[in-house]
C-alpha cells in the first residue's frame, strides 16, 4: 500500500529508494504552553528569595530558614555581591510522542496502537475467479502485517450490457491509505465515471459506425476520457469524503478484443507478460522522480526522505485533499496530482501470456520479471488461478513484504501450460510435507495443547517442520507455502489457529 498518516516533517535529504522495510523510533518533546524566555528570578526589593517555591526547587541544601534572607557569596572576606539565580518556571511536565518512521511517512503511536503493523500476520485470503470474453482470470487479497486492509478491487468480465463494451473486460485495484474511503470510492464509482464521460460517448458512436475497430481516433478519445474520468472520479469523492487525509493509488486495465488499454496513478502497478520479450510495466509516481519533483516544489512543496513534505509516498493520488489546496492552481499541478498515465498496448494472440494488476506489497519485494517468471513457473504446475494469485502473496510475504496484497491476474491465450512432469513432481512434495505435518500434530505436545482447547500457532508448527529430520530440501517445492498448507491441514482436522 503507499499512504499518509499522522507525520511530522523531518529536514533530511532526499535519496535514492531504500530497499528496507524496517521501522525506526523517534522520541520529540513538545510542550502544551510556550516558554517566556525570560526566565531569571525576580528579588526581593531588599535582595532576598522570594517565599514562594519552585515545584523543581528540591534542593535538600535549601532550609527554609534561608527562604525571605540575602543570599550571598563572599569575595576576599570583604565585599559581599548578591548571586544571580535563575531557575525553571512551573511548567507542566514536558510530553514525549513517540514516533514510528515507516514507508508511508512518520506514525504517531499511542498506548493502544504501537505503530502500524501486526504482531502477526493475517493470512487469510479473499479469492474470486471466473472466465468471460476468451479470458481466464483470479483475484487474491490478503492483510497481512497491517491493522486495517486498506485494499480495494474491481473485476468485470463484461464493462457493461451495451456494445462496444460488452466484449469489454475491466480490471482494477486500488490501494488505500490514511482510511479505506477513497478506495472504496473509487472502486465503487469508476467504471460508470468513465463510460459517462463525452470522449467515452464519442467512442461509443465512432465504434459503433466503425464496425467496432479501435482506430487512432478513437483510442486518442479514449485516452483523454480516462484522463477526465480520472479528475471527475476525484472531484466526486471530494464531495463525499469527511476528511482531507484519505487518499488512494489506483490501476485499472481495460481488455478489448484488440486492446490493453492501462491507466495508472501512484504506485500500484500493471505488468504484461510476452513470449520471448521483456515485460511491459507501467511507471511508479513517485515524490523522488524528476518530473513529479518539479511539479511539487513548483506548488510550493518538497520532498524529504523521498516522500512529499516528508509524509506521502506517491506524487499522484485520488483523494489526498490536503496536497490539493494550493490558491491557483489547476488539479494536475498541485503537490498530489489525479491524473493517471495510459498506456495503450496492441494484443498479440501469439506472444501475450497473462496481465498482473497488483498494488505495491507485491512490488516492494519482485520487480516485474522475477513476478512474471514466478507466475510462469506456477502456471505450469497449477491451472487453479486462484491457488496461483495465492502462492504469490504467500511468496511476497515470505520475502518480507508488510503491505496489504491484492493481485489479479488475466491469462491470454498464450499463457503457459502445465508441465505434466514438473506437476507431478510438486503433487509428490506435498504428499510429503501432509504426511509430516501430520506427524507433528499427532505429537505428544500438539495434543497436549490441542487437548486443551488452545490455540495452535502455526508458527509453532512451522519451526517443527523446519526442524523435521525428513523435511524435503527448499529447492525441492515451493517452500513459501508452508504456512499455507499447515493452516489447511489445521482447518481439515477442526484445530482452531491463528493463521
Amino acid at each position: 500500500m503507499s499512504s499518509a498518516s499522522n507525520t511530522l516533517p523531518v529536514p533530511l535529504s532526499s535519496s535514492e529508494p531504500s530497499k528496507s522495510h524496517n521501522d525506526d523510533t523517534v522520541t520529540t518533546s513538545t510542550s502544551p504552553e510556550s516558554h517566556d524566555d525570560n526566565n531569571q528570578l525576580n528579588l526581593n526589593s531588599n535582595g532576598t528569595i522570594p517565599s514562594e517555591k519552585s515545584e523543581f526547587d528540591t534542593s535538600p541544601n535549601r532550609p527554609d530558614d534561608l527562604v525571605g534572607k540575602p543570599l550571598v557569596a563572599e569575595e576576599n572576606n570583604d565585599q559581599v555581591q548578591p548571586l544571580p539565580i535563575v531557575r525553571l518556571q512551573q511548567v507542566p511536565r514536558v510530553q514525549l510522542r513517540t514516533w514510528r518512521i515507516t514507508r508511508e511517512g512518520l506514525v504517531l503511536t499511542g498506548e493502544s496502537q504501537m505503530g502500524a503493523f501486526l504482531d502477526k500476520p493475517k493470512t487469510a485470503k479473499t479469492n474470486l475467479s471466473g472466465e468471460g470474453n476468451g479470458l481466464r482470470y483470479a483475484m487474491a487479497s490478503m492483510q497481512g502485517w497491517r491493522i486495517d486492509m486498506e485494499d480495494a478491487h474491481v473485476v468485470e468480465v463484461s464493462m457493461a450490457e451495451q456494445e462496444p463494451y460488452k466484449d469489454w473486460s475491466f480490471f482494477a485495484v486500488f490501494d488505500g491509505h490514511a482510511g479505506t474511503f477513497a478506495a472504496d470510492d473509487a472502486a465503487e464509482n469508476i467504471m460508470k465515471t468513465l463510460i459517462s464521460t463525452p470522449e467515452f460517448e464519442k467512442v461509443t458512436e465512432e465504434l459503433k459506425s466503425n464496425g467496432g475497430v479501435l482506430c487512432k481516433k478513437s483510442i486518442s478519445l479514449l485516452e483523454n476520457g480516462i484522463k477526465r474520468g480520472f479528475l471527475l472520479l476525484d472531484d466526486i469523492i471530494r464531495e463525499r469524503l469527511n476528511t482531507d487525509r484519505s487518499g488512494s493509488t489506483a490501476v485499472c486495465a481495460m481488455v478489448t478484443p484488440t486492446h490493453v488499454i492501462i491507466a495508472n496513478l501512484g504506485d500500484s502497478r500493471a505488468v504484461v507478460a510476452r513470449k520471448g520479450e521483456e515485460s511491459f510495466g507501467t511507471e511508479d509516481h513517485k515524490p523522488y522522480h524528476d518530473k513529479e519533483r518539479e511539479r511539487i516544489v513548483s506548488a510550493g512543496g518538497s520532498v524529504m526522505i523521498q516522500r512529499i513534505n516528508g509524509s506521502l509516498a506517491v506524487s499522484r493520488a485520488l483523494g489526498d485533499f490536503e496536497y490539493k489546496n494550493v490558491p491557483g492552481l489547476d488539479a494536475c499541478r498541485q503537490l498530489v496530482s489525479p491524473e493517471p498515465d495510459v498506456y495503450i498496448l496492441e494484443r498479440h494472440k501469439d506472444k501475450d501470456e497473462f496481465l498482473v494488476v497488483a498494488c505495491d506489497g507485491i512490488y516492494d519485494v519482485m520487480d516485474n520479471e522475477a513476478l512474471c517468471k514466478f507466475v510462469e513457473s506456477r502456471l505450469e504446475v497449477n491451472e487453479d488461478l486462484n491457488i496461483v494469485c495465492n502462492e504469490v502473496l504467500d511468496m511476497c510475504l515470505s520475502r518480507g513484504s508488510r503491505d496489504n496484497m491484492t493481485m489479479i491476474i488475466v491469462c491470454f491465450d498464450a499463457a503457459p501450460k502445465i508441465d505434466p512432469e514438473k506437476a507431478d513432481a510438486e503433487k509428490e512434495w506435498r504428499k510429503r510435507i501432509f504426511k509430516i505435518i501430520d506427524e507433528i500434530l499427532e505429537s505428544e505436545k500438539a495434543q497436549d495443547m490441542i487437548t486443551k482447547g488452545d490455540e495452535m500457532p502455526v508458527e509453532w508448527v512451522v519451526r517443527q517442520l523446519a526442524a523435521h529430520p525428513n523435511a524435503p530440501q527448499t529447492s525441492e517445492g515451493p517452500s513459501y507455502t508452508a504456512r499455507s498448507l499447515i493452516a489447511q491441514v489445521l482447518n481439515q482436522r477442526g484445530i482452531t489457529h491463528d493463521g
